[in-house]
């Protein structure tokens, strides 16, 4: 009897909370006006923070509230691709029991040339389920903030959703972290906070090229910063588009031609003369990650007789898109190498984000000198299973950083069976899972577990719930 009334109370619960959510309804970034620069933000630094507010709705992982501390929003004044005045919104998040002394920029694989499948809005409770890939990454955040980090994840692709633009998301992520250190008097978080990246597939391509922008792009935040794990790391997407081409995920050729056409107008005429489909790319321009995978699947965009692309292949020999292909490669330009230790775990299997280009990064960076480079290949996965198989080497590589450990001198290659052969793995993967069955069932987020916060001393650091704030101009 006491089960039925446990399992009768639990379903009244969640349909009391699915029709609350339903009630309310979760606006897009287009439809948000928390989204729209106030007048004059052009005459702002990078970094400047020009709103905060909490959340207009509870975060949450997939199906389940996500149970933390506090979080909060901020948009960030920010530079796109070519150097003029653009805004970056991004997420904060404080776990219970945080350390602010860390933090940890996660980069997700948002991956769509929509602005209305940025992460900020779909880490919130109600928001499309289109944006499921990006929420399933939040298991991996949860990891991170488990640990008593804060996290922040930056809407990297900025308002125009520049997918696959490096020099964008670069920007963005780093403003981002300019933005979190602007925003301490609000977050708690300390002054001398030490921060790592992190970020797989899509992500990854963020979080590399905010560590090689950083030296010139950024130098005052080196002392902040600690390191950068990079997972199925692309660096080159012309390689990914050959990869990927009449697979399951030749949808995200379309979407990398929308993001590159949303930052760059100049070839976007040259696209729209070349396309065979024109009806059906649009649809490139509108779908967050899952429905243009479903769109596109298994249809050929450069090769074939029912290709997307009129020239096919050829389209990259144009002297536009090689420029701005060019400038989106990582390894092409000496300036543009990371001054952080870099952690990089790859599947040689996968079929999606090709291995060899991570090797060929290695071998690059390596002979050009770059100062901490630890190459961690997994033998056997692909790209998929290595997000799972990974993320606890990511993880355990993240810990010791934070630790103060002693990084890899100069560069370090490792094969393993498996990406679980790696040091520290064991303790992050029961870690990881504890971590998502406590948000199933709505625990405290953070180290020590459910309802365990402790009041500090006089001198240590109190937690409490701090007041909403709606709208700061530079913070």
């Amino acid at each position: 009897m006491r089960c039925l009334l446990l399992t009768w109370l639990f379903s009244i619960g969640t349909i009391i909370a699915t029709v609350r959510a339903a009630s309310i309804p979760v606006l897009t970034p287009s439809q948000d006006s928390f989204y729209e620069p106030p007048p004059g933000y052009e005459n702002t630094t990078v970094g400047t923070v020009l709103k905060i507010r909490k959340p207009p709705h509870r975060l949450r992982s997939i199906y389940f509230p996500m149970n933390v501390k506090d979080s909060w929003q901020i948009l960030v004044r920010s530079s796109d691709a070519k150097g003029n005045p653009t805004t970056i919104a991004s997420t904060i998040i404080e776990p219970y029991n945080a350390d602010p002394k860390k933090l940890v920029s996660y980069q997700t694989a948002e991956d769509s040339a929509s602005p209305d499948c940025a992460p900020s809005y779909a880490f919130l409770e109600g928001a499309s389920m289109s944006t499921v890939v990006t929420q399933l990454e939040s298991i991996l955040i949860q990891g991170a903030l488990d640990q008593g980090w804060f996290v922040v994840t930056p809407d990297y692709e900025g308002p125009r959703a520049a997918f696959t633009v490096g020099l964008q998301a670069g920007h963005g992520t780093l403003d981002s972290i300019r933005g979190v250190l602007n925003s301490r008097n609000y977050t708690g978080i300390d002054k001398d906070v030490k921060i790592a990246l992190w970020g797989y597939s899509g992500g990854s391509l963020a979080s590399g090229w905010a560590a090689a922008l950083q030296p010139t792009y950024a130098k005052e935040l080196k002392p902040h910063l600690i390191g950068v794990a990079l997972g199925g790391f692309v660096t080159n997407i012309t390689a990914t588009a050959v990869s990927i081409e009449g697979s399951l995920f030749a949808g995200l050729s379309p979407a990398a031609i929308a993001g590159l056409c949303n930052e760059y107008p100049e070839i976007r005429s040259l696209i729209s003369t070349e396309l065979m489909r024109k009806t059906s790319f649009e649809t490139a321009f509108d779908g967050c990650l899952i429905n243009t995978l479903l769109h596109y699947t298994l249809q050929p965009i450069f090769s074939g007789v029912n290709r997307y692309v009129k020239s096919g292949w050829k389209i990259f020999d144009n002297p536009a898109v090689q420029k701005v292909i060019n400038a989106n490669t990582l390894g092409v330009r000496k300036s543009q190498m990371p001054d952080i230790p870099l952690f990089v775990y790859h599947g040689v299997s996968d079929t999606i984000v090709p291995f060899k280009n991570s090797q060929q990064i290695y071998e690059k960076w390596c002979s050009a000198g770059i100062k901490s480079f630890e190459f961690a290949v997994d033998k056997t996965t692909g790209h998929i299973s290595e997000a799972v198989i990974g993320s606890p080497a990511a993880l355990a590589w993240l810990k010791n950083r934070f630790d103060g450990k002693k990084v890899v001198d100069g560069c370090q290659r490792t094969e393993r069976v498996n990406n679980l052969e790696y040091p520290g793995t064991n303790s992050t993967i029961a870690e990881i899972i504890s971590e998502a069955i406590i948000s199933i069932f709505g625990g405290d987020i953070g180290p020590n577990g459910e309802n365990l916060a402790v009041e500090s001393s006089s001198k240590g650091r109190k937690l409490v719930r701090r007041s909403d704030v709606t709208f700061s101009p530079a913070v």
